[in-house]
């Protein structure tokens, strides 16, 4: 018997390894299928491509797929971490995992309500911060998670009370819910393993309880209604200080909003006004009938002149050009060399009364918004106005031609406005522009 018992034994050892083999074997097929599974409820899932059903997810404590946390050839966790993973968390298929302790899907894109976390009853870590998650999240979400230590749901959407299931977690040591929009009061978190609670930037109200009074006051800024230890005494008249303090920075925000808006108004207003009234207006120097010599039309028009020859122009452009032979002919030089008086101004241009050569007289009309008019169709209107010949019109005796200026010259005649000439002076004696060309 006792011979038969080494034999034995060695016709066993082969048979157990075998076993074993088939049965890890059996589990990674079914870890595969349920981490597969997973993957497809996933979009922009590209950063998964290694994970292959012909190869094991984890090679003992080694993984093989990119994300897998191995222990013992089984899952341990996931920990996909800024991968821009978006889609459904399909946390069924994660269920027939045994093993499975710690997930981590930190820094994605997942977008919708808060997952059904309670049925991975043996989680112990939750990591979902940084994502675009929103709604309130279920009082029980947490129910029956008594393994849970870690959760960190930071800088998501989430809105609503914070849910009473989390101060119910036995064995809680962190929990990061900074930067949501939970609002109402902090559960009573009574957990003595609690070390690490931060709720900064929500809209939480009322007393921080006091199992949470020795944590830093940075993980409770951020919102305004907060009070008691670690921050200052519910009681305190620093309370009601801050809150008169943020009605005031309401009151005078405003006010300093519609002070800068009527500034940018009254500005827009004058810009436009400045704009459009015409120049008389806006140079008082420029008065009608004024007796004033108009030293503005003299520099005006020797700039010009300046600008034209430094530009390259040809010496023609710089001329005066006449329509008529039967006058004293004079240059451009000696017209802006000659004294003028300002005789009116419009939204088009002005008019100055010149003496040239031996004295004789001019109306000049200086035109800037006929920047639109070419020189060639200038030049034929000039020679056509140059013709023209009636006993009440102005003869055209020479005109000037720029780009950006045009100047106009007539023959003056004393009291000689059109409406003189054809009312004579019964009832407009006196008003008319004097030598201003119709």
């Amino acid at each position: 018997m006792g011979a038969h018992a080494p034999r034995l034994a060695r016709k066993t050892t082969p048979i157990l390894l075998l076993a074993l083999s088939l049965a890890v074997v059996a589990f990674g097929a079914t870890d595969s299928a349920a981490l597969f599974n997973f993957k497809e409820a996933l979009q922009n899932n590209s950063a998964l491509d290694n994970w292959n059903s012909s190869v094991n997810p984890c090679d003992w404590n080694r993984p093989n797929w990119v994300g897998i946390l191995c222990l013992n050839g089984t899952i341990w966790g996931l920990k996909l971490e800024g991968m821009g993973l978006t889609g459904i968390i399909d946390i069924d298929s994660l269920v027939p995992l045994s093993h499975f302790r710690t997930l981590s899907l930190m820094n994605n894109q997942f977008v919708g309500p808060f997952p059904h976390i309670n049925k991975l009853g043996k989680l112990k870590a939750l990591y979902l911060s940084n994502n675009r998650f929103s709604g309130q999240i279920p009082d029980d979400a947490f129910q029956g998670m008594r393994s849970l230590k870690r959760v960190f749901l930071a800088n998501n959407e989430f809105s609503g009370n914070i849910p009473l299931s989390l101060s119910t977690l036995p064995r809680l040591m962190e929990l990061r819910l900074e930067g949501n929009q939970f609002q109402g009061r902090i559960p009573d978190f009574r957990q003595k393993n609690l070390k690490t609670v931060n709720l900064a930037s929500n809209f939480l109200v009322g007393p921080i309880p006091e199992a949470l009074s020795k944590m830093n006051p940075d993980s409770f800024s951020g919102n305004k209604d907060l009070c008691g230890p670690p921050l200052y005494s519910c009681n305190s008249p620093l309370r009601a200080l801050n809150k008169k303090g943020n009605t005031l920075k309401i009151i005078i925000g405003v006010i300093l909003l519609l002070i800068i808006l009527a500034a940018i108004a009254v500005a827009l207003a004058m810009f436009h006004r400045k704009r459009h009234r015409p120049e008389l207006e806006r140079n008082p120097s420029l008065s009608m009938n004024s007796n004033k010599i108009a030293p503005s039309y003299v520099a005006d028009q020797q700039q010009c002149q300046v600008a034209a020859e430094s530009s390259g122009q040809s010496r023609r452009s710089d001329k005066l050009s006449f329509v008529r032979d039967d006058i004293e002919k004079f240059d451009l030089n000696e017209l802006l060399r000659a004294s003028a008086e300002v005789l009116g101004s419009g939204t088009f241009g002005s008019s100055y009364k010149a003496a040239v050569g031996s004295g004789q007289a001019l109306v000049v009309k200086r035109y800037r918004h006929m920047n639109n008019v070419g020189r060639e169709e200038f030049h034929e209107h000039m020679r056509r106005l140059g013709r023209l010949k009636h006993p009440n019109l102005l003869r055209l005796t020479a005109y000037y031609y720029r780009r950006e200026e045009k100047l106009l010259v007539y023959e003056f005649v004393e009291n000689g406005s059109l409406a003189s000439h054809i009312h004579g002076n019964r009832s407009l004696e006196g008003k008319g522009l004097i030598g201003k060309p119709g």
